[in-house]
């Protein structure tokens, strides 16, 4: 079952999850994505909720703890990172990828040496690629702006949790100001202390699952509705 059938627990019909699926692309969204998973799971998780190459999507993806993969690794089959509308940001390895047009717009991109703390660049940097493409094409239709950010994890290890919340808010609030779609990964268990904390902050939870031998597995709980989904293929 892919999540265009999923349905809470509970009801006969999909109509109710869908229309708050709906709700959240229109009006914006920033997502917590959970669960004990695998760096593979996490990246497959990515690429889906970045959406497919063949739609009109603007992708921004900030990777604050790369490990073995890049982060050109996380882009949809057919998106490559030299594409106008992919922003991509490695902390650790310290590389972007930026559009072209970027050199010749009115743009600040945080340095190393400009006395911030990382998290602090990494949040000017996002805000920074998610203005200039608001501004590049006149503004952006709902859920074409895509941001995905990884991870909390590692936020929530090196600072304490009001910094982690602050930059939250400030990067969520962008992201709902253009109606855009923003995920956040953090790999812990869903009733992990850490994403009690921060799951306020969001407007969605989405579970991840692998199981042997069977494919990954998603559910959404969405607090609003105090509803969660039966588990879907990812």
């Amino acid at each position: 079952m892919s999540l265009q059938r999923a349905r809470f627990r509970g009801d006969c019909s999909t109509d109710e999850f869908q229309e708050v699926l709906k709700r959240l692309k229109h009006d914006g969204c920033n997502l917590l994505v959970t669960g004990a998973v695998s760096e593979d799971v996490t990246v497959k998780a990515t690429r889906t909720l970045l959406g497919a190459s063949n739609a009109e999507r603007k992708r921004v993806v900030a990777l604050a703890d790369s490990r073995t993969e890049t982060v050109r690794e996380r882009l949809p089959p057919g998106v490559e990172s030299d594409d106008p509308n992919v922003w991509l940001i490695d902390q650790d390895a310290r590389q972007r990828s930026v559009p072209k047009a970027v050199e010749s717009a009115a743009v600040t991109i945080p340095s190393a040496d400009a006395g911030q703390s990382a998290l602090g660049r990494l949040r000017e940097e996002i805000i920074a690629a998610i203005d200039y493409f608001s501004d590049a094409d006149g503004g952006l239709e709902p859920a074409e702006l895509r941001l995905s950010v990884s991870s909390l994890a590692r936020m929530a290890h090196e600072h304490d949790p009001d910094r982690v919340a602050r930059f939250v808010r400030s990067v969520s609030a962008m992201v709902r100001g253009v109606h855009g779609m923003a995920h956040y990964h953090l790999p812990r268990p869903d009733d992990d202390g850490v994403v009690e904390r921060l799951s306020p902050l969001f407007d969605a939870r989405i579970e991840l699952r692998k199981r042997d031998g069977l494919p990954t597995e998603q559910r959404w709980h969405v607090p609003e509705h105090d509803q969660t989904t039966e588990w879907v293929r990812l």
